[in-house]
């Protein structure tokens, strides 16, 4: 007979997989979910991304990281529901939280690469979109 916390496990297997449909339907199971911080985290990816449950996948993201703040895969879940929203920025920064747990973890690293980091602009005090910057920016970028 399944427990709740096997549920919950295989949820976030599931999600892990990138099957976030199935995961939530395990998830919704017995509210499995609910048992773990980690689990509700990727309760959360899976609603903003097969649903688009925005706002409440951060809410649920974000209370996981109140009882969990030192758990990485917590700062990943929501850096990934922030990117589903198109809210690269802000999941730069949650990343960059994670990595201040553990600086080696696979999943964050290689979500920060995937994304690319922007060097600064050429000259500081111009907006990065100004074309000086943007002109400086091609030409050091080709050197480089």
């Amino acid at each position: 007979m399944d427990t709740t916390l096997d549920t919950a496990n295989r949820g976030i297997e599931l999600a892990k997989a990138g099957l976030y449909t199935d995961a939530l339907t395990v998830f919704d199971r017995n509210l499995a979910f609910t048992q773990s911080p980690i689990a509700m985290s990727y309760y959360a990816l899976c609603l903003a991304t097969a649903e688009g449950f925005h706002d409440k996948a951060v809410s649920l993201c974000l209370m996981a990281a109140e009882k969990e703040f030192y758990n990485p895969d917590i700062y990943l879940n929501l850096g990934r529901v922030f990117l589903v929203n198109g809210e690269k920025s802000v999941a730069m920064k949650s990343f960059k939280k994670g990595l201040g747990f553990d600086t080696t973890h696979k999943d964050i690293v290689a979500e920060i690469r995937r994304l690319g980091l922007r060097r600064p602009p050429v000259v500081s005090f111009l907006p990065r979109k100004n074309a000086v910057n943007r002109l400086l920016g091609i030409l050091t970028g080709r050197a480089a």
